[in-house]
């Protein structure tokens, strides 16, 4: 167990200080009088264009779109990008996603409403379809709940169905927050789960302090696996005027006809609006399950990675990731490694103004973001593909454009 944890341990400081080289010399060119805000826990992406004449919408429709090319080095054999989830295809221009988001948001006591969140795609539904709802390959309903504040105290909210996992720095993607790099890392792809079914309740102490528990079928599971349920615990505390920590509990028995064996996962996520334009977070966990090693022992999958953002101008940024993530018996990805990757992805936004094509489009007015991507990654077991054969390592580059309104 010590020897593995070094094997985990030793390359963080080379991911920390390389994030760290990376984002330095960006100081320089920071404005001095541009004052601190809050860091939100996952990028965000804009709010559509509107007129501040418009009433709010009772029920709001939106959409996202994702289009991409990626290029593996090493010409696998199939051709496929090993320990990828979403852009596993290589040298196959794709559509990954089309998001189409139907909700009424509530806010205040007494309110309800709902969301609706569909997805079609190559790439993202065939990974997130949750066991029990595989309706097809390319299509998948990643959200499906009603909601309900009840007035108690300052407004206890209630959802009940199917909604995201609220593990992670990582989130799947669409209309209301994607990521700063294009690729997922192993953390997102192979330590936590993607979404849940249940039951949840949430309450905001103050400004400051939020929180959250789950009461949910399993992970990635619409019908129940094995007679009982997994519980969620989450923490979010607001920890200063530019940072932010989240703590992430899950305990429950998730094998299909196991009600004995359990998996538990702990994960901390943590953002630093360092200044302005530039923003720094990690995300750190670890989990294990009885028995789910290749070996029959129990298994242990953790990871930690570290994250940075810096914006040259509103319109272009760079961003950067690091990880480690260790497969302790091998659960997660087949078998027992110890995984690391380092990425980096410029990114362009402009504006999608449909409406100088015809004024009937201006509901569809929203951003494109256009971004390329170079990464690396490594194992200590020649687990990658090269050509028919396999090596330690693999390097793909990827060109990516989205679309939301």
């Amino acid at each position: 167990m010590a020897v593995a944890k070094m094997a985990v341990l030793r390359p963080l400081g080379g991911i920390l200080l390389l994030g760290v080289v990376l984002a330095s010399p960006l100081f320089v060119w920071a404005q001095s009088n541009d004052e601190p805000i809050a860091a939100p826990p996952v990028p965000t992406a804009a709010a559509p264009a509107s007129s501040p004449n418009d009433p709010p919408p009772k029920i709001a429709v939106n959409g996202y779109m994702s289009l991409s090319y990626t290029y593996n080095t090493n010409d696998p054999i199939p051709r496929l990008n090993q320990f990828r989830v979403f852009d596993f295809n290589d040298d196959e221009p794709q559509l990954d996603v089309a998001q189409l988001v139907i909700q009424h948001a509530v806010s205040e006591s007494g309110q309800f409403g709902f969301r609706l969140n569909s997805i079609a795609g190559s790439a993202v539904p065939r990974v997130t379809a949750s066991e029990g709802l595989q309706i097809a390959s390319t299509f998948d309903i990643p959200e499906a709940y009603l909601s309900y504040i009840a007035p108690l105290g300052k407004g206890l909210r209630f959802d009940l169905g199917k909604f995201a996992t609220p593990f992670g720095y990582e989130v799947i993607g669409g209309y209301d927050g994607y990521n700063d790099n294009f690729s997922r890392g192993y953390i997102f792809g192979y330590g936590i789960p993607f979404t849940h079914t249940g039951l949840k309740a949430s309450y905001s102490f103050n400004s400051r302090i939020s929180s959250a528990a789950f009461v949910t079928n399993g992970c990635d599971s619409i019908t129940p696996r094995n007679g009982k349920v997994s519980a969620i615990a989450q923490v979010a505390a607001v920890t200063s005027k530019t940072t932010n920590l989240t703590f992430t509990f899950l305990h429950g028995p998730e094998k299909p006809h196991n009600d004995h064996d359990e998996r538990s996962l702990y994960e901390l996520v943590g953002s630093w609006k360092v200044i302005p334009r530039l923003s720094l977070a990690f995300d750190g966990l670890y989990a294990d399950e009885d028995h789910a090693a290749s070996n029959g022992s129990d298994a242990i999958w953790k990871g930690l990675a570290g994250y940075s953002k810096y914006n040259f101008t509103p319109a272009f940024s760079l961003a950067f990731r690091g990880e480690v993530f260790a497969d302790i018996g091998g659960s997660r990805t087949g078998t027992s490694q110890t995984l690391r990757g380092f990425t980096l992805t410029p990114e362009y936004d402009f504006a999608a103004k449909l409406s100088r094509v015809s004024h009937d489009f201006r509901h569809f007015d929203g951003k494109f973001i256009l971004r390329g991507e170079f990464r690396q990654d490594y194992s200590d077991h020649p687990t990658f593909r090269q050509g028919t054969g396999f090596t330690n390592g693999q390097f793909t580059t990827a060109v990516n454009l989205i679309y939301l309104f």
